[in-house]
């Protein structure tokens, strides 16, 4: 049986009307772009095993059932009344959970960052954490509870994302308004510390996107650590912190992902894909690339693509 969250009871109609408008709006399983660039409508109809995921910034929110999503030895599952917040790219496994028949129905909105970094400039400042105090929402990753206001937000993005002329004029201002309700709860802690370039998550960041902007670069931990401004031992110990991932390990698992999405989006061989990323060795490539999904890259297009 799926966990639930301890919810309010006033919250329940709501969910229901949740699960309910997306019921309508997803009535196949796989994964459906919505009418609103950045939203995208997610249905399974099985249990799936846990499968590799780079998850790009994005907001998840469940009308039914339950998904799990694995790091570094932690598992955070989250249901309906919850939201998962990836705050930057982030590699990890991820399952699905259905119940007595129901399918798992779920939205998931891209973050925008310059929408998070204005409304972060209009919001009062975070409280400074205590000296020495860890930060509960370090990891690029988090799930937290919704509260009504976010509840009352999807509610209102769910209903119109059914017509292509109202998403396309009150869906923008919808989205403004659920990344506000995000970055008000406690799951946007860490995207206003992002917006802000401050802490462990903006200076993993800054990494993180030099290695997505070249992926075949030879990049070492030194190089990462002296941009960020940290010694080494304590840009590792930062990124694995954030990622779950050791730095050289998460270019690895990059590389790999990016050569399956261009080897599905844009038909290119497995010799090229691997090349494009960085691999001198095709026996390397295949090796590692069938490590992590279980399959050689001559049957890639065989892999269904998951999402948290």
């Amino acid at each position: 049986m799926a966990r639930q969250p301890v919810l309010s009871a006033a919250l329940q109609p709501t969910l229901d009307a949740h699960r309910r408008l997306m019921a309508g709006l997803i009535p196949e399983a796989g994964f459906h772009a919505a009418p609103l660039d950045g939203v995208t409508f997610m249905r399974a109809d099985a249990n799936t095993t846990p499968a590799p995921v780079l998850q790009e910034p994005s907001i998840v929110l469940l009308g039914q059932g339950l998904k799990r999503s694995y790091l570094d030895g932690e598992v955070l599952a989250y249901a309906p009344g919850e939201i998962l917040v990836v705050a930057l790219p982030m590699q990890f496994d991820c399952d699905t959970v259905v119940q007595l028949g129901q399918p798992m129905l779920a939205l998931s909105v891209r973050i925008d960052m310059a929408v998070v970094a204005e409304l972060a400039c209009q919001m009062d400042p975070l409280p400074p954490l205590p000296p020495g105090a860890p930060s509960a929402h370090a990891r690029g990753l988090s799930v937290a509870p919704m509260d009504a206001a976010l509840a009352d937000a999807l509610t209102r993005l769910l209903e119109v994302l059914g017509d292509a002329e109202a998403s396309r004029v009150l869906g923008p201002q919808l989205l403004r308004e659920l990344h506000y309700r995000v970055l008000q709860g406690p799951a946007g802690t860490g995207l206003r510390a992002l917006a802000a370039s401050q802490g462990r998550l903006g200076r993993v960041f800054r990494s993180i996107e030099q290695m997505r902007a070249d992926p075949a670069r030879e990049l070492s931990v030194a190089a990462l650590a002296r941009d960020a401004g940290m010694s080494v031992s304590a840009f590792h110990e930062a990124f694995k912190r954030v990622t779950g991932h050791a730095p050289l390990q998460y270019l690895k698992l990059t590389r790999l992902h990016l050569a399956r999405s261009w080897m599905l989006d844009h038909d290119l061989g497995a010799a090229e894909a691997a090349y494009r990323v960085g691999y001198g060795s095709a026996s390397q490539f295949s090796r590692e690339f069938k490590r992590l999904f279980g399959l050689p890259p001559s049957a890639a297009r065989s892999q269904p693509v998951v999402q948290a």
